[in-house]
């Protein structure tokens, strides 16, 4: 799984609790840079190429552009963490400035995980949560989704039928025999709304 259970370093941007534990720290795959590094190298080619061939060294300004593009995508990738605690979700973004944003494991109404065609191959994929209030919450490209999503369950203390174990059953108010007992009553009115349609 690309991300440790807590044992990559917590950026010290993201507000951690006293009282949490960290369960899960991640980051995008480093293979999401590998469509800039293309273009990047498609940039510097053509830039050389067309000032070799051309009497001008202005297609020349595309190489420090082909460099720049790959080295900023490998330096968002690198400044954004994933944190997993025992009570809340955390995503910390952002290069020369910080976004974090924090959704607590009581709002997490429901997740799923997705994985393109070359995620699947790769390994990696990315996880939704919905949060309570309509917002959404993705860590994108991250490894294994499936074992993160079913981290994120476990520690909500819940499980799903993803990770293969079933929903995890709530305590319902009330004995068995008190159960049984609502149980007969609507069986006693069911017959007697037959007998009155009779």
């Amino acid at each position: 799984m690309n991300g440790e259970r807590a044992t990559e370093p917590v950026d010290a941007a993201i507000p951690i609790g006293e009282s949490e534990t960290v369960v899960w720290t991640g980051r995008p795959r480093v293979t999401v840079v590998l469509p800039a590094v293309v273009v990047g190298l498609t940039l510097v080619v053509a830039g050389l190429a067309g000032a070799i061939l051309s009497d001008s060294w202005l297609p020349a300004a595309l190489v420090p552009v082909g460099v720049a593009v790959p080295g900023w995508r490998y330096l968002r990738n690198r400044r954004t963490q994933y944190v997993i605690t025992d009570d809340a979700l955390y995503k910390k973004t952002g290069v020369f400035s910080r976004a974090v944003a924090q959704a607590t494991l009581r709002t997490v109404q429901n997740s799923a995980f997705s994985q393109s065609l070359t995620g699947s191959v790769f390994g990696y994929g990315s996880v939704e949560f919905e949060i309570a209030g309509g917002g959404r919450f993705t860590y994108r490209r991250i490894g294994d989704p499936r074992e993160v999503r079913a981290l994120v369950d476990e520690a909500a203390g819940d499980t799903d039928a993803v990770s293969g174990t079933g929903r995890v059953e709530q305590s319902v108010p009330g004995s068995i025999e008190q159960w049984r007992a609502v149980r007969e009553e609507v069986r006693a009115l069911g017959r007697l709304v037959d007998r009155r349609a009779e």
